[in-house]
């Protein structure tokens, strides 16, 4: 499997960036750097936080979230490249 396909299959699953980056014995910055191609190649959506009730905003206000929290997900490009992977 790619890393693209493995890092956005990571992604579907809610896996945090560091998490990702251990699994996959990547830095943090290279890890970044794909996710930055793969919102510009239209394979992830950035996505803010803006309701209070969802477990995810909890998480965004939690004790490690500071201003650079980002999450993504994936958009139907993205979910087309994972279902792929599961054929």
């Amino acid at each position: 499997m790619s890393r693209i396909k493995e890092v956005l299959s990571r992604i579907e699953n809610g896996t945090t960036i560091d998490t990702i980056a251990r699994e996959l014995d990547m830095n943090r910055s290279t890890l970044l750097a794909m996710i930055d191609f793969l919102v510009d190649e239209g394979y992830l959506a950035g996505v803010g936080c803006s309701c209070s009730t969802s477990r995810l905003c909890e998480q965004c206000r939690g004790a490690n979230a500071g201003p650079e929290m980002a999450m993504y997900t994936l958009t139907e490009k993205g979910m087309g490249m994972v279902e792929r992977l599961n054929l």
